[in-house]
């Protein structure tokens, strides 16, 4: 059953990232990139823009439990990690389709290093999403049913920490599991 689950979460968390590449492109047709349009750390501004493309059942403003997202643990069981916390107060909504995201912006010029950069690299961030493909159903787990994605200046890539993602996906804080979902094939090693 759990391979089973498996490859649902990783069908859904392939479809969301998609769906968020084209409302960052229909955003960037229209000439409202966040980054012309948003101060830095307005995360509202960065949610409501995305409101504009996506179907979108409610939005939040309150650390979670919310209407929009559970309790949810990183998968070593921390809530706490660098410098994101699941359940920090950040603007996020629920989509018309039962998936959640949380929206953090940083730096209109991208100016913050993404944890994803490879070493001899200047690859920057503008911020980060948090995606729940399930929203406020079950397990609420980062690398489970959580996944984070790094807001490019006309794009999103996949989040992930440290050098060791397969170590990172399965023991611990799942954060790389996103990015092994999307450039590596899912779980299955």
């Amino acid at each position: 059953m759990s391979k089973w689950q498996e490859r649902v979460y990783k069908t859904k968390y392939k479809k969301i990232f998609s769906e968020l590449n084209q409302a960052m492109r229909s955003l960037q047709d229209d000439e409202n990139l966040p980054s012309m349009m948003c101060n830095s750390f307005d995360d509202k501004c960065f949610r409501d823009l995305f409101t504009t493309k996506i179907k979108v059942a409610h939005s939040c403003y309150a650390a979670a439990p919310n209407n929009c997202q559970k309790k949810s643990l990183f998968l070593n069981n921390l809530e706490r990690i660098l410098s994101i916390n699941v359940n920090d107060k950040w603007p996020s909504f629920v989509t018309l389709s039962g998936y959640s995201v949380k929206f953090r912006y940083h730096f209109k010029n991208c100016s913050t290093v993404d944890e994803s950069v490879l070493k001899n690299e200047e690859l920057r961030n503008c911020g980060w999403v948090q995606i729940d493909i399930n929203g406020l159903s079950a397990p609420n787990v980062v690398g489970k049913d959580i996944f984070f994605l790094s807001m490019m200046q006309d794009g999103f890539i996949p989040f992930y920490y440290g050098d060791n993602k397969i170590e990172d996906c399965y023991k611990g804080t799942g954060i790389s599991c996103s990015s092994l979902y999307i450039n590596g094939g899912g779980m299955e090693f």
